[in-house]
């Protein structure tokens, strides 16, 4: 028994019902119920459309597919945070961490020619969060593709906003510890790290974002 085209997309508006506002849930809660209700009906052709609408339903259990869908959130988010992690190794990995040493301490030095060192190292915090504006500009251009959203995508724009908020928690400290700094010059160091560190998380995030805009476009078809 297969389902009619217009009882697919009654199904499909049905997944939709629930507040499924993600094209990929869209499309596999409707596969899977699709599926499920052919398998049901093949065995009970007697059974009404409704009813095995219902069958296939009470296999998901209650609230089914909004259990599934913050189960999936759940393993993006860990996903995403493990491949940025992944990237970021290789950059701390030698030869190519002694760029970054030498970055670090090239602002520690520089932060010598200055009158206040923190501010210096302050402004430089605010001058990385200006450069997270193209990010967020490129996920507001692609939060939707073709007019539809895709979990994915919004999994990296919140790992942006956590960075966003590890780079504020930095400049709090810096701020808070700004007199220690200054009778101790050299605990302006793990700062100077901590701005490598936050330019690592930001080129990334943008890799990563671009190649998971570019793996969505691919696979459903919306170049």
């Amino acid at each position: 028994m297969k389902l009619t085209t217009e009882q697919i997309q009654y199904v499909s508006n049905y997944v939709k019902s629930f507040d499924i506002k993600w094209y990929e849930l869209q499309v596999e809660f409707t596969d899977h119920m699709v599926n499920s209700m052919e398998e049901i009906w093949e065995k009970d052709p007697e059974l009404t459309f409704h009813q095995v609408k219902q069958y296939a339903e009470d296999r998901f259990g209650r609230n089914g597919f909004n259990a599934i869908e913050e189960d999936r959130t759940q393993i993006l988010r860990k996903e995403f945070r493990k491949a940025q992690w992944n990237v970021i190794s290789e950059y701390l990995k030698f030869p190519k961490i002694i760029v970054g040493i030498f970055l670090a301490f090239f602002i520690f030095k520089a932060s010598f020619y200055f009158d206040e060192p923190v501010k210096f190292v302050r402004n430089l915090f605010g001058l990385l969060a200006i450069l997270f504006i193209p990010a967020f500009y490129s996920f507001y251009t692609n939060r939707k593709i073709k007019g539809k959203r895709f979990l994915e995508l919004n999994i990296s724009h919140i790992t942006f906003t956590g960075i966003f908020g590890f780079m504020y928690w930095i400049i709090y400290l810096l701020n808070s510890c700004k007199e220690s700094v200054q009778r101790h010059p050299i605990l302006i160091l793990p700062f100077c790290c901590a701005l490598i560190l936050g330019i690592l998380f930001l080129m990334t995030g943008i890799h990563l974002q671009k190649k998971t805009i570019k793996n969505v476009k691919k696979q459903y078809q919306l170049n």
